[in-house]
């Protein structure tokens, strides 16, 4: 379809989840939908304006839809949701003059009505003409929906700088901070000479010894040989610090792994990264046990989960779901672009829920060994849900247990990259009223 013939659609919300959707996409929160089966002519990205639903229809925002792996086994289209603009003055029908067209234009999710191309470029004039001060952005929507979607890498040193990015995005979104902002100034003129994501954004580094001593002392890692060191904050007492611990070159690197520490909560908790692949055994994106040394990790896990000094919550902050501190994502191979500054789609597991779920006869597939993917394993945590719960402190093990922490460092795979987080502010209030 070329440009000048596309037509996207209004998706339509019922007016308490589009309040509730709102006020996610204003705290930073990933936000999909699941799409009926009927609608398989749905693009790789799509734009939509965002309406209220109700007697007098308004639309109240823009956004790019991106297709997502998998259905869960739902035969649904999943689409994120990878970039938006939320209008502070929403376009009611009467404003606009078209209250009954308006009404019957808007699609649901198992009904998608798209405007032919002569009424998309009507639509989106009249919206640039009622608020001008969105027309930039707008711009900016339709080239991100143009854009070339990125492809899978086949070198290690895209792969390892993906996953990379996408645990600098994780750390930003549970840290409250704007990682789209954030991601935006990422260079990708050098990627083919950066050592670590540290290089592609605008940050500055680390400069302050005394912090980088005092994050040592908490954690019993030695930070002050960092290999590579940012500071990212805002207005409001939120502050992210980021250490790559070691030079391991990024060709030879075999994973990445996130240690991230929030000070507020005394939560700490390493998250490694898995690269899924695509092929005919399982369909989709999956990961294969074959061949690899994950069943050894979960039993290096298991011990020191064992073993390790776990203290009794002394006050609210202390509080968990689990203290479980090790977790996986198996995440989907994309390359980096300057236009995406999304998370990367993957399947989020507990240690424990990785070890289950692999002794499972859903893990064996056409007698080709053990796999994890979307199709035989719906039951994950997605970006959004692993974000929540690590925002709020709910996961992790209390950080207090600084010898815990240290055999946690010391399970790590050799060869790996190591990116530690440290996150400091208060728990953000307005989420926790909900």
């Amino acid at each position: 379809m070329k440009p000048e013939e596309y037509g996207g659609f209004i998706l339509g919300f019922e007016p308490e989840r589009t309040d509730t959707i709102a006020e996610y996409l204003a705290s930073g929160y990933a936000i999909s939908e699941s799409f009926s089966s009927q609608d398989w002519n749905l693009q790789n990205r799509e734009m939509v304006y965002f309406a209220r639903q109700g007697n007098v229809p308004s639309i109240f925002g823009a956004g790019v839809l991106r297709k997502r792996g998998g259905g869960g086994g739902t035969k649904r289209v999943n689409m994120r949701l990878a970039e938006f603009l939320l209008f502070e003055r929403p376009i009611s029908a009467d404003e606009a003059a078209n209250a009954n067209t308006l009404g019957k234009s808007i699609s649901t999710a198992d009904s998608v009505q798209r405007f032919d191309a002569a009424g998309w470029r009507q639509l989106d004039n009249l919206i640039k003409t009622l608020r001008p001060e969105h027309t930039t952005r707008l711009d900016e929507l339709t080239r991100l929906r143009l854009a070339r979607l990125s492809s899978i890498p086949r070198d290690t040193r895209t792969s390892r700088l993906s996953e990379e990015r996408d645990a600098l995005g994780l750390v930003l979104d549970i840290a409250g901070l704007d990682r789209q902002a954030i991601l935006r100034t990422a260079t990708h003129e050098r990627m083919s000479t950066a050592t670590s994501v540290l290089e592609l954004i605008d940050a500055q580094p680390l400069a302050e010894r005394s912090i980088i001593e005092g994050d040592s002392v908490a954690l019993k890692i030695a930070l002050g040989s960092a290999f590579a060191t940012a500071k990212l904050d805002d207005n409001r007492g939120r502050e992210v610090r980021t250490y790559v611990l070691d030079s391991t070159p990024l060709e030879t690197a075999t994973g990445v792994d996130l240690l991230l520490y929030q000070e507020h909560y005394r939560s700490f908790l390493l998250l490694q990264y898995k690269a899924m692949e695509k092929d005919q055994i399982v369909e989709g994106w999956s990961y294969s046990v074959n061949g690899t040394n994950l069943l050894s990790q979960l039993q290096t896990m298991e011990h020191i989960r064992h073993v390790l000094p776990f203290e009794t919550p002394s006050n609210l902050r202390d509080q968990r779901l689990s203290e479980e501190p090790f977790y996986f994502k198996f995440c989907e191979r994309r390359a980096l672009q300057s236009s995406d500054e999304g998370l990367v789609a993957g399947i989020t597991l507990s240690a424990p829920h990785l070890a289950h779920f692999l002794e499972l006869p859903e893990a064996v597939q056409q007698e080709r060994g053990r796999r994890v993917g979307y199709e035989n394993c719906p039951r994950y945590l997605n970006n959004s849900e692993f974000v929540s719960l690590a925002r709020g402190g709910w996961i992790g093990c209390q950080g207090a247990t600084t010898e815990a922490i240290a055999q946690i460092v010391a399970a790590r795979e050799h060869g790996r990259i190591a990116i530690v987080a440290v996150i400091k502010g208060l728990e953000l209030k307005s989420q926790n009223r909900r």
